[in-house]
């Protein structure tokens, strides 16, 4: 094979990764002034409708669901703020917005849910109250601001039903 044949399918081969990794990183923001109604459907609903339920919780607000893609493993990424943190632990609320981002329909199941509160600047330690919804008094080996559930075990099918935030 001459040097220019070499070259050419060398130069092929790096545009093809340079497509194939790029599609790697993109990010499907959602935002919608749409509000959503629950369901049981194993539909799901949009990343805009999950923002919308979201921003609606009283002391939540710029919520964000987005899906990521890195490598084969596929996450759903959840962000919210708060003016205060009181808002993020009354009773029901990390429930109800982890289960939000688990209703959340992409176009594969993730294999990781991660959620992100931050507040003034910092990011919120909801670490203890998340070991306590997954049953873990002393979980094994969690890195900083971790937990690890079994998504299907404790949040049901994916994509799951829509859920109502209690009144309490």
């Amino acid at each position: 094979m001459s040097i220019r044949k070499r070259w050419t399918c060398a130069t092929m081969a790096v545009l093809v990764m340079v497509g194939v990794l790029s599609g790697c990183s993109i990010l499907k923001p959602g935002m919608s002034t749409v509000a959503p109604t629950p369901t049981d459907a194993a539909a799901g609903i949009s990343s805009d409708a999950a923002v919308v339920l979201l921003n609606a919780v009283p002391g939540l607000s710029d919520a964000t669901v987005r899906s990521s893609i890195s490598g084969l493993s596929t996450a759903t990424i959840i962000e919210v703020y708060v003016d205060d943190e009181a808002a993020m632990t009354a009773e029901g609320v990390l429930d109800y917005v982890l289960r939000v981002g688990w209703a959340t329909s992409f176009d594969r199941q993730p294999a990781e849910l991660t959620l992100t509160v931050r507040s003034n600047g910092q990011t919120l330690d909801l670490q203890t109250q998340a070991n306590l919804l997954a049953g873990f008094a002393y979980p094994p080996t969690a890195g900083v601001y971790s937990v690890y559930f079994n998504g299907p075990e404790y949040l049901g099918a994916w994509p799951g039903a829509v859920p109502t935030l209690s009144a309490g």
